[in-house]
């Protein structure tokens, strides 16, 4: 690890799937059995990364914010979508890399994850809103280098997030509170330089 160069680019495709669990009120009034349904995604991603350490390295990861259609499940199955969100998690993490097994290196970190939103729209609810967020995440992957520059990466990520979600039916203020936890798996190239 020493004799490998600082900087490295991980860039390929990643799949977003969530789990989401909500607590949705009308009027104020809690709605029994209520929740929402959140669609498994896949989008470009990158991840930039440095090394500070000969195993240490930090990195910033985040990708082309795709668009989620959020639609109404348990009591309120056959409502439809509630609303489309377009948005994605990004992170900023520290991961320790294991060394000892030639070109396959593990690693495992932790950091931040934040769940940024850059436009709601409406279906069910008006006024549709998603609140940005922020919790921990945790990572955990690997790089298969084929030299000291190229390689292929695997890469997963859980992130901890809830946000809540604002809007009105018929006039009535809905309000939802929206835990995501998504998992994030993220596979491609490696570039480092």
């Amino acid at each position: 690890m020493v004799d490998m160069p600082s900087f490295y680019l991980h860039v390929g495709v990643a799949g977003i799937f969530n789990d989401p669990h909500a607590r949705i009120s009308l009027a104020g009034s809690p709605i029994s059995g209520a929740a929402v349904k959140i669609g498994d995604r896949a989008t470009l991603a990158i991840e930039a990364g440095y090394f500070v350490a000969p195993h240490i390295a930090v990195s910033v990861s985040g990708g082309v914010p795709p668009v989620s259609k959020i639609e109404a499940a348990g009591s309120l199955s056959g409502l439809g979508a509630i609303g489309k969100t377009q948005g994605g998690p990004v992170a900023a993490t520290v991961h320790y890399h294991f060394d000892g097994f030639d070109a396959f290196q593990p690693y495992l970190g932790a950091g931040v994850s934040a769940l940024v939103v850059f436009g709601d729209e409406d279906r069910l609810l008006r006024r549709y809103r998603t609140e940005d967020t922020v919790g921990p995440v945790l990572q955990a992957g690997f790089d298969l280098m084929l030299d000291t520059q190229w390689g292929v990466f695997f890469d997963v990520k859980k992130g901890f997030l809830a946000t809540t979600t604002k809007g009105y039916l018929s006039g009535l203020p809905v309000r939802s509170s929206v835990s995501l936890d998504p998992v994030v798996l993220h596979s491609g190239l490696t570039y480092r330089f």
